[in-house]
């Protein structure tokens, strides 16, 4: 193993079981000396196969062989080797078996057990190799549950291989020590599947490495030369079906030979020459007239049947004639020559097709050489000096090419398109994002979710890849990338030299390393000074999970208290300074990483209780910052993930209780509403204050949900025992507050906000504070508060939460709402659509509901009654979705009003019945239903009834103080009386509404009391 894996390591590695069948009954028939010569040749057997295709023996285990497949450096293709190493070793007992039957008398058999996954590797000197992880029990396990001369894979391994291979599926198989069945798959044999189902779904994003290939094509037709055309790309990239969809466009008469380098194996040389004459299908023995006899001997025996090209010739000879070759089906017809993999290829191959096309002349051939970026590694002037040659390098896909793929991706697998685009967009998104730009794993990533769910992990094929592709890097570089991978998915040099400690900081020089890892394109730079990022995701996925769990709790832990120093100082890192945001969340996220690698590796740590106590406060207070940006899903998430690390008994349960609820409320959960109360008091048993709290807190979510009536007297009385219990106080308030807005006493309920505003100061809680600043100004639009006070108050409210979007709406909406009051509908209007487009912006549910329902209050005051009515029918069905049928009860009278006011009274009729049926009401949807019955009976000429309708709702106004509504309903009155003849009346209403709105400052609407005391002031003397 190389100086980096000396040290013990996580890896991904395949482990193969092999066992003998029989043994015992083998050992119980056979001299001990017998049996010792048929078990070495037994060991010899397997253990050349496992050799043979790149494996290491870890033990012997009695007749059992554990063989380890990944060590020292990964490979792409480990789960493929280590099955036909199973496959190899399997063949050869069985070969054995016959050997020994005549002479022994006994027959030889086997069967394996191959699984894939995360292992500790340990190879120190004078300890052999140690591979230690669930991976080895489960493919022991697999090994014991396969029949005789049966290979069974785990499925890791399966996925790994299976387009390689052809297998099929067992019943899950309950193995010992494990909790659940295991999936696994049974080999069938080591024929291939077909590799090119992809092809079904349009090639997308590659009409101009398609346009250059079918340039180069034409230019060698048109001059009669040699062409070379290199294609780069990453792994997955899509680079062999660019070519396949090229090929396709090629004319019938264009003769094309393809082969694919191996990346192990005897006869690798010219492997894919063979390939290639033999993709011919015998055709190129019709040339065999043209060719020399040396020539025809030397291809006659690339392609002769074996594990491998073959020839006795020497290998310049054989280069010679495969040349001889390719210029006479260049002079007969167009030849394209496509060698795939062209960076496992040998220097003798890369030396021939060099050569071959500087010494062809006068013959159509385009050679298509695909390959890895790391092929200039090898070959830096690969393709240099030659006028012919070019090289075309396939980028990553855009998002928007990405988001068609992965819907032709799902149309392909779907008969009904439709039903896919509408229930894609999250989780197809999801593979959009963590595919970075990678055709292939996007691919892979949508078949694993398609199987398993849109929280399935990475497939086990990109982390292959992934891996193989790591394990090339120099020990500089890799220490980089650990380090950069703890850091996140973008870092700093800074952050990177924080976790260089002791002598090593002397000596440190990571300029070299980083150099080279931009230069393979593993990182790329940033958006400001000296930072980078990964370039793939899953990158630094791969990165970070292969590092040793012990390194990365250190480096966690030491980011965490440097960046909490930074903080601590005042420091300002470059993504605050470049874009005036900090970066929320970095010390949480490395303190609770930290305590959880500790947890799982250290979990005798002494130090671990004052970690874990650290992790839970910093990810609190991380959700109560996203709770005070309603940002609501993070906010729950990060407050939850807190709770979890919280001791029990700690006294932050309480709050953190509320908060958990608040959230969940503003996000339409009902059930975690409720959950975060109960989970509380499970960690706080007999805790008297969170008891007090909650309790108070379930009665603040009935009102809310409109399911019961909360008993305020016997709280208050327990809450006397706790004059200093300032949360319960100041949720109790709250309560209290919202029971009087029920009974629309709006003022009362302003006096009861100030109560718990005085509380919340107590606390030091800003954002109980805050919410409670913004609930006393929405109150401002109903209180007996006058306008013009109200605006003042939305302008302080303004300044203070200037640049904070999800405060400022309901204070926009406020602010609208009085606005419209004065008469300035143009100015409403515009401060409604920033209210609006920050509520979307920022997807605040209930928000959107207050800006629609305003929005339908200032129609109303501009006279667009039908447009007001509209506004508030989606109100009312907003809340119903929140779970607010209260509020969704008065919305439903407000489009009443305004259908009524708009001239149709028969919807409006038929409304009311339907209201009618919905149930009772609070006070000021009774008022608003009372009063548009009186008024739809009077529009029928029962006036009488009319009347005394109207004359009910005028005693029962005395019960709010909300001037707005008084006044209007009064006028509604008024309307009433007049069409009944009861001109004195009328009139008297519409005085006391006029004083109701000269009171509130409601300029336009007093103005319009006036106007209606003109219109009819000379038939009342008023």
């Amino acid at each position: 193993m190389n100086a980096r894996s000396a040290r013990p390591a996580r890896r991904n590695v395949v482990v193969l079981f092999v066992d003998l069948v029989g043994s015992t009954e083998l050992a119980e028939r056979l001299d001990p000396e017998l049996l010792r010569q048929v078990l070495d040749r037994y060991y010899s057997a397997c253990t050349a196969g496992v050799l043979e295709h790149g494996g290491v023996v870890e033990k012997y285990i009695g007749d059992a062989i554990m063989a380890v497949f990944g060590v020292p450096v990964s490979r792409e293709d480990d789960a493929l080797r280590a099955i036909r190493a199973a496959h190899s070793a399997l063949a050869a007992v069985h070969t054995l078996g016959a050997e020994l039957a005549p002479t022994h008398g006994i027959h030889l058999d086997a069967h394996c057990g191959i699984a894939s996954g995360e292992a500790m590797v340990v190879d120190m000197p004078g300890s052999g190799l140690r591979v230690i992880g669930d991976t080895v029990n489960t493919a022991a396990r697999l090994q014991g549950a396969a029949k005789s001369g049966e290979i069974l894979l785990g499925d890791d391994a399966a996925r790994l291989a299976r387009s390689h291979i052809r297998v099929e599926e067992v019943p899950p198989l309950s193995l010992k020590g494990k909790a659940k069945p295991v999936r696994a798959w049974r080999l069938l044999s080591l024929e291939a599947t077909d590799q090119h189902q992809d092809d079904d779904v349009p090639l997308i994003g590659r009409s101009d490495e398609l346009a250059q290939l079918a340039h180069a094509y034409q230019r060698v037709v048109r001059d009669r030369q040699c062409g070379l055309v290199t294609l780069l790309g990453e792994p997955g990239i899509g680079k062999s079906r660019l070519v396949r969809e090229f090929l396709r466009t090629l004319p019938e008469h264009a003769t094309v030979l393809a082969g694919q380098c191996p990346s192990y194996g005897a006869g690798a040389t010219f492997r894919p020459i063979a390939e290639a004459l033999q993709s011919l299908r015998g055709s190129w023995t019709g040339v065999a007239a043209q060719l020399d006899a040396m020539s025809l001997r030397a291809l006659q025996g690339l392609t002769a049947p074996g594990d491998g090209p073959s020839t006795e010739l020497h290998v310049e000879e054989t280069a010679r004639s495969i040349r001889s070759l390719i210029e006479v089906l260049g002079q007969q017809s167009p030849t394209v020559v496509v060698l795939d993999n062209l960076h496992w290829a040998e220097p003798t191959l890369l030396e021939l097709i060099e050569d071959t096309t500087a010494w062809l002349a006068d013959v159509s051939v385009l050679f298509i050489c695909v390959a890895r970026p790391e092929l200039l590694d090898i070959r830096p002037n690969w393709g240099g000096g030659m006028s012919c040659a070019f090289t075309v390098e396939v980028p990553r896909l855009g998002q928007e090419q990405m988001t068609c793929l992965v819907a032709e991706l799902a149309a392909s697998r779907s008969a009904d398109a439709e039903v896919v685009a509408q229930s894609a967009d999250t989780a197809y998104l999801s593979v959009v994002r963590g595919s970075d730009g990678n055709p292939l794993f996007a691919e892979l990533m949508f078949e694993v979710m398609v199987e398993e769910g849109a929280d399935a992990p990475p497939p086990p094929t990109i982390q292959a890849l992934l891996a193989a592709r790591l394990d090339r890097l120099g020990d500089a570089e890799r220490e980089v990338l650990e380090r950069a991978a703890t850091i996140g998915q973008t870092f700093t040099t800074e952050e990177l030299a924080v976790l260089w400690s002791g002598d090593d900081v002397a000596d440190l020089a990571i300029d070299v390393p980083m150099r080279q890892l931009l230069r393979q394109r593993l990182i790329r730079r940033g958006s400001y000074p000296s930072s980078f990022q990964f370039a793939q995701t899953l990158a630094r996925e791969t990165v970070y999970t292969m590092t040793r769990k012990e390194l990365r709790g250190a480096w966690h832990l030491q980011l965490a208290d440097w960046l909490a120093g930074q903080a601590h100082t005042g420091q300002r890192d470059p993504d605050e300074i470049e874009t005036g945001q900090p970066r929320h969340g970095e010390i949480a996220h490395h303190l609770e990483a930290a305590c959880r690698i500790t947890h799982e590796i250290h979990p005798g740590d002494p130090d671990l209780p004052s970690l874990t106590v650290r992790a839970a406060r910093a990810l609190i207070s991380d959700g109560g910052q996203a709770l005070y940006r309603k940002d609501l899903s993070a906010a729950i998430a990060l407050l939850e993930r807190g709770r979890e690390l919280l001791p029990r008994g700690d006294s932050g349960h309480r709050r953190l209780a509320l908060h958990i609820c608040d959230a969940a409320f503003a996000h339409s959960d009902r059930d975690r509403t409720y959950a975060a109360l109960d989970i509380a008091e499970e960690l706080l048993p007999g805790d008297r204050r969170c008891a007090l709290t909650c309790a108070i807190q379930r009665d603040i979510l009935a009102i809310r949900f409109g399911t019961g009536r909360p008993a305020l007297a016997s709280l208050r009385n327990v809450l006397a025992e706790y004059p200093d219990d300032d949360l319960s106080w100041c949720r109790f308030h709250q309560l209290d507050a919202m029971v009087l807005l029920a009974q629309d006493q709006i003022g009362a309920a302003a006096i009861a906000l100030r109560e718990a505003l005085g509380r919340s100061r107590s606390l030091g809680d800003r954002y109980e504070e805050d919410r409670l600043l913004g609930g006393l100004c929405e109150l401002a639009q109903w209180s007996p508060m006058p306008v013009r006070e109200g605006l003042e108050l939305c302008a302080s409210l303004l300044a203070r939460f200037a640049g904070d979007r999800a405060i400022l709406v309901p204070v926009l909406v406020t602010q609208a709402r009085l606005l419209g009051l004065t008469g300035d509908i143009p100015g409403a209007r515009e401060v409604l659509d920033t209210a609006e487009r920050y509520a979307t912006d920022l997807h605040l549910g209930l928000a959107s509901i207050a800006v629609t329902q305003v929005r339908g209050l200032v129609e109303s005051l501009a006279g667009q009654h039908a447009v007001a009515a509209t506004l508030f029918e989606r109100a009312a069905a907003m809340s119903r979705s929140a779970g607010q049928p209260a509020p969704a009860r008065a919305l439903d009278c407000y489009a009443l009003r305004e259908l009524l006011r708009h001239g149709d009274v028969r919807a409006a009729a038929d409304g009311l019945e339907r209201l009618d049926a919905d149930g009772r009401s609070p006070l000021r949807g009774e008022l608003l239903t009372t009063v548009l019955r009186a008024l739809v009976t009077s529009a029928s000429g029962h006036h009488i009834e009319a009347v005394a309708l109207a004359t009910r709702t005028a005693e029962r106004l005395r019960s709010t103080d909300d001037l707005c509504l008084r006044g209007d309903v009064l006028i509604d009155v008024a309307n009433v009386y007049h069409a009944a003849g009861r001109t004195v009346d009328a009139t008297d209403a519409a005085i006391e509404a006029k004083r109701c709105y000269t009171a509130k400052g409601a300029d336009l609407l007093s103005g319009r009391a006036r106007a209606w005391l003109a219109t009819f002031g000379e038939e009342t003397g008023e």
